[in-house]
């Protein structure tokens, strides 16, 4: 079993439903996964199982300003290892 799947079956404790249908998640599983409030989620029925799967915000790009003139022929040559670690 990957550390992926130790990490998906892992229990963190119980989970009720309150009164207004709220639904607190353990603590030590927010802080694990940083889910802080307003953190949003898709709820997904599979039979009689409730997954809930993080919306994750889109991914804006970013620019200083700068042209490719300013920041040189070099400066991005190592952006892909640098990001993805050389996969």
């Amino acid at each position: 079993m990957s550390s992926t799947e130790d990490q998906r079956d892992e229990e963190y404790g119980e989970a009720r439903i309150n009164d207004r249908g709220r639904l607190t998640i353990p603590k030590e599983l927010r802080d694990e996964l940083q889910l802080d409030a307003g953190t949003s989620f898709t709820v997904v029925r599979e039979g009689n199982d409730i997954r809930l799967v993080r919306d994750l915000p889109e991914l804006q790009t970013l620019s200083s300003g700068k042209s490719r003139d300013e920041w040189g022929e070099n400066a991005f040559r190592d952006a892909g290892e640098s990001t993805f670690g050389g996969r």
